[in-house]
């Protein structure tokens, strides 16, 4: 999706509608009847479209008539015509389906697309971060901003393999030198997606970090980990230490303190997630260029 300094394209508007009307007319009636297969049916023919926009408008509308189905649209089918988009090289393709994805939908298929979803974005990233080309930047910005929204839709599935990706992600974090910035980048959204799982191993992970991202060189990552485990400190009624020079020496001794009030394990999450996550979706930069 592209923000709206991209500009107008009429295009680009009456694909999408026409795409918008198809699954509208296959959707559920007033009744309540169930239209799943022509609901999915007019989704693969749609999703085909050559146009990015018809494809992300696809997924939205797909996504939006599965919650009047009599499942709420949490039945694997769905997810699994869902969790297309995040195989589409244009990021606000997949942006359209991580939206979708934030909570309600079959836990398996979300975990299995999300996880290679968001190790791959960690790997190009890891590539791209530093370079000068406008280009480059563009797309680091745009594929940041993904792996946000991609981390916070997955980070609503409580359960024992998102710990397990998040964890080691967020302790493997570098610090920043003069020419990366992918440490300061990513540990916000990393440590709040982790603290997110509520074990033991996240938190100390997270508290690990305040090492690296240590004052006063690495303020801007350090700033961000202190508030995201005062938030996760906050949620769980554990006095959080106030942000100083020493915040890693108080958050060691806070981990000290309280680890024991935390889970080792969370097991497999055995339905879907009611509710949004704690923190929304960012809307995609446009390209440049």
């Amino acid at each position: 999706m592209e923000s709206p300094g991209t500009g107008w394209r009429p295009a680009r508007f009456l694909t999408s509608l026409v795409v918008s009307l198809t699954l509208v007319s296959a959707a559920p009636n007033a009744t309540g009847v169930s239209n799943e297969k022509e609901l999915l049916a007019a989704f693969k023919e749609s999703f085909a479209a050559p146009d990015p926009g018809a494809r992300a408008a696809a997924l939205t509308t797909l996504g939006d008539a599965s919650r009047l189905l009599p499942d709420k649209g949490t039945g694997k089918r769905v997810a699994q015509a869902l969790v297309k988009g995040l195989e589409d090289r244009e990021l606000e393709v997949a942006a359209a389906a991580v939206a979708q994805l934030c909570s309600g939908r079959d836990v398996d298929t979300v975990i299995g697309a999300l996880d290679p979803y968001l190790r791959d974005l960690h790997k190009q990233l890891e590539q791209r971060v530093g370079n000068p080309d406008d280009t480059v930047r563009s797309f680091v910005d745009r594929a940041t901003v993904a792996f946000e929204n991609g981390c916070r839709a997955l980070a609503n599935y409580k359960d024992d393999r998102v710990a397990a990706l998040f964890v080691p992600l967020l302790a493997g974090l570098p610090a920043d030198t003069k020419k990366r910035d992918l440490g300061s980048r990513l540990v916000g959204v990393l440590a709040t997606a982790a603290l997110e799982q509520g074990t033991e191993a996240a938190a100390e992970a997270a508290v690990n970090q305040t090492k690296t991202f240590s004052l006063p060189a690495q303020a801007a990552g350090a700033r961000k980990l202190h508030d995201a485990l005062s938030g996760f400190a906050n949620k769980n009624e554990m006095t959080p230490p106030e942000w100083s020079d020493a915040y890693s020496e108080q958050w060691f001794a806070w981990l000290s303190a309280n680890r024991n009030k935390l889970p080792k394990k969370l097991g497999r999450l055995a339905a879907p997630p009611t509710n949004e996550p704690s923190h929304p979706q960012n809307g995609q930069p446009g390209k440049s260029g």
